[in-house]
């Protein structure tokens, strides 16, 4: 994706990228001007942040965080010093990929005037055994649509599709390989329902249930994180600083 980079005079390099891409560009005395299809347009001058040639873009700092290089670390939250609530962040490393999310208890919260969110894996990072805790149901006895009905009562620690944010455990089935059926919406008695069937089990299937990767988050590990952090506001936004909170893995 093409975009435009700013030089700045007093540090004598290359300072920022912009999302917006003008025909030319223009100084006249402290006022910035650009071109677009012909138009032009006076910069700092609109109320609206963010805005250029009526398209509004997001900001976002995208940066790295390599404490002791050699070790394999586990990153626990991301601290924000900013006036803004509306932060949201992507992490990734060697080894996995992270997010602070943007609604309920994923989010940035506030403490001590300051925004921490917890680090929580992706929520269609890849199954992995060692990672998740996984709940075995049993096989198959019938299914109706996206319904699937077993023998027995399925267990209480199974979670179902809540308001908090994080969506419900997975089910899964295995027939020689292991194939996921959808998220679980409910939970009645021996009936798990699922918001949508990915791939449907038939009778006699090997079914398991693989905690939320997003509730079961420990954090992200790696050797380095690369974060970006990104605000969709059209207010004044600063960012004065960004923290992380890491120890040594020993996984």
């Amino acid at each position: 994706m093409a975009t435009t980079i700013s030089f700045s005079e007093n540090t004598k390099g290359w300072v920022s990228f912009h999302s917006y891409q003008p025909e030319w560009m223009e100084r006249l005395g402290s006022n910035f001007y650009s071109f677009k299809n012909g138009n032009i347009y006076k910069h700092d001058t609109n109320s609206v942040r963010n805005e250029f040639y009526g398209v509004t873009y997001s900001t976002s700092v995208t940066f790295s965080a390599n404490k002791a290089p050699s070790d394999v670390k586990v990153f626990k939250t991301l601290k924000l010093e900013t006036n803004s609530g509306g932060w949201y962040a992507d992490l990734d490393s060697e080894m996995e990929k992270g997010e602070v999310g943007t609604s309920s208890n994923l989010k940035f919260v506030d403490k001590e005037s300051l925004r921490y969110g917890y680090i929580r894996r992706k929520a269609n990072d890849d199954l992995n055994f060692n990672e998740l805790s996984i709940t075995g149901i049993g096989e198959l006895t019938s299914s109706n649509g996206n319904d699937y009905t077993f023998t027995s009562t399925v267990p209480n620690q199974i979670s179902a599709n809540n308001a908090d944010g994080i969506g419900g455990d997975e089910l899964y089935f295995d027939d020689g390989t292991t194939q996921r059926v959808g998220t679980i919406s409910a939970i009645n008695g021996n009936v798990i329902t699922v918001v949508s069937t990915v791939n449907a089990p038939g009778s006699g299937d090997f079914c398991f249930v693989v905690k939320n990767a997003q509730a079961e988050s420990y954090g992200l590990r790696g050797y380095y994180s690369k974060i970006k952090l990104t605000n969709d506001s059209t207010d004044f936004v600063e960012l004065f600083a960004s923290n992380a909170e890491v120890f040594k893995s020993y996984m």
